[in-house]
């Protein structure tokens, strides 16, 4: 078996399929450029760890039965005058609290928008593009046991038992949404 079939059996077994989609086309430009055998690790590498965050935050997005397409521009404030339009404004255009790893909690009646904003959330921060650590949660356990305990403590249990779930729970943003 020659080493090309072993390499691409390797990849194939350590599920590493950017690697295995990549290797060949990043192997050509690193000796048309000169590339040391780190600096082609590298590439490949970043190649693989960008398209596993994408697909990961893909995953959250799904899970999350979040609205396609939908965004702040959209949201008729009005519906909810209690709503703080500068605040949520404030959280779509800056990844400020993403990064200290603050939380977003959405709760509120059945058909004002929860579900709106959250994806409006999402898209503001960037979550769509890799490097900006954003799973979406939906906690409809935090509703269904508002009645039996304190809410903040599930809500962070809920966040806690997807983040160990994902592997890394430091430094995540949790969008949240009830109803």
């Amino acid at each position: 078996m020659s080493d090309i079939h072993t390499l691409e059996r390797l990849l194939t077994k350590l599920r590493l399929t950017r690697i295995a989609s990549e290797w060949h086309s990043q192997e050509k430009r690193a000796l048309a450029e000169g590339w040391t055998p780190s600096r082609y690790l590298l590439s490949l590498c970043s190649e693989e760890a960008t398209h596993r965050e994408g697909e990961r935050l893909r995953r959250y997005i799904k899970d999350a039965r979040l609205p396609v397409g939908k965004t702040l521009a959209e949201y008729d404030f009005g519906q909810v005058p209690e709503l703080n339009a500068a605040q949520v404004r404030q959280l779509c255009e800056t990844t400020d609290w993403v990064d200290s790893g603050e939380n977003v909690l959405l709760f509120g009646a059945s058909g004002l928008g929860k579900s709106h904003l959250a994806a409006a959330l999402v898209d503001g921060v960037g979550c769509s593009e890799p490097g900006v650590p954003s799973p979406v949660l939906q906690c409809r356990r935090v509703a269904a046991r508002a009645s039996q305990g304190p809410v903040v403590a599930e809500a962070e249990r809920s966040a806690s038992e997807a983040g160990s779930l994902s592997g890394d729970s430091d430094r995540r943003s949790w969008l949240c949404q009830t109803g």
